[in-house]
């Protein structure tokens, strides 16, 4: 296939910040007094627009696939999954989040961008399934550039109010994790899509942030990104952990809810395929039932390393 091309970055090391996740999945979680305790206080910003940080095009996304961020390593393959827990009291609640980085790519705005598949769990059943499409720049930022969710309920879907595509309908690319984050710049714009309502902005509160806490560890040399909309209200911090990702997400409010990472593996051949079967008939829905997905190019599968190679052969031996 044409679009993105395989280098030697598609090989991750996670180093001794690996270890500390180990050493964090280890212990059995038991949630603290105060779930967000750690970042700085909320910065209250006016209501003004955030531009991107640099120009969204494709001469700066030479290896846009490769997600291997400091920030947000995720190389085809990887799972990674959130418990939530409430801030007030500080009690585990029966929900997670589960992200995917499948081995399928899309071409959106002239950038070749990784498929995620994320999921939204209740007691263990899904409440939302949805693609989530980021893609790297030449810095090392990453970017999301769309996203299809689907709301479920009994398992059959009920809806897909919130899909946005960048350079539809007037929806602008934005950046989640910037590769070089810098403290007291300017907010910049994570998403924007006029159509639904929707504008994210983001600005760095901390680059190396120390004793920032998860219910059973806390961490130093965090990087602490806050997310807040005009538009919306609570603003939303993202706690990265280099060589791990996004350890936390925490509702900036007493009422509100903080995602903390409890799992990443890499997936089985088995696990692989499945999500790329999942992604692919989201994929067939959107194109089915929403105006802004409808003129997309189709996802095709970047068989990067043997496993995504395997994936592929299945896929193609199911579709004789």
């Amino acid at each position: 296939m044409s679009g993105p091309a395989l280098t030697s970055r598609h090989i991750v090391s996670f180093g001794a910040a690996a270890a500390v996740l180990a050493a964090m999945l280890a212990v059995p979680a038991a949630a603290s007094a105060d779930p967000v305790e750690g970042p700085a206080a909320t910065v209250v910003r006016d209501d003004e627009p955030c531009p991107p940080p640099a120009e969204f095009r494709p001469g700066r996304f030479e290896d846009s696939t490769d997600l291997d961020s400091r920030y947000q390593p995720l190389p085809a393959g990887t799972e990674l999954t959130w418990q939530v827990y409430a801030n007030d009291g500080g009690q585990a609640l029966p929900r997670t989040v589960v992200l995917t980085a499948t081995d399928l790519v899309k071409r959106i705005d002239g950038v070749w961008a990784r498929v995620l598949w994320q999921r939204r769990l209740a007691e263990g059943v899904a409440t939302e399934s949805a693609l989530v499409f980021q893609a790297q720049d030449d810095d090392r930022g990453v970017w999301q550039v769309g996203a299809y969710p689907e709301l479920l309920t009994d398992g059959a879907v009920t809806g897909s109010p919130e899909a946005w595509i960048a350079g539809v309908a007037g929806a602008r690319a934005g950046v989640v994790v910037p590769g070089d984050p810098e403290e007291d710049e300017r907010p910049y714009l994570r998403a924007e899509a006029p159509g639904i309502g929707l504008l994210r902005c983001g600005f760095v509160v901390d680059r190396s942030a120390r004793e920032v806490c998860a219910p059973s560890i806390c961490y130093d040399g965090v990087l602490v990104v806050e997310e807040f909309s005009p538009l919306l209200a609570p603003p939303v911090r993202h706690s990265y952990l280099p060589g791990v990702g996004m350890i936390a997400a925490a509702q900036v409010n007493t009422d509100g809810e903080t995602q903390f990472l409890t799992g990443r593996r890499r997936l089985s051949v088995d696990d692989r395929l499945a999500a790329a079967e999942a992604a692919l008939g989201l994929e067939q829905r959107a194109y089915a039932g929403s105006e802004v997905y409808a003129g997309t190019e189709a996802m095709r599968l970047l068989a990067a390393d043997e496993d995504a190679r395997a994936v592929q052969r299945a896929l193609r031996d199911r579709a004789q």
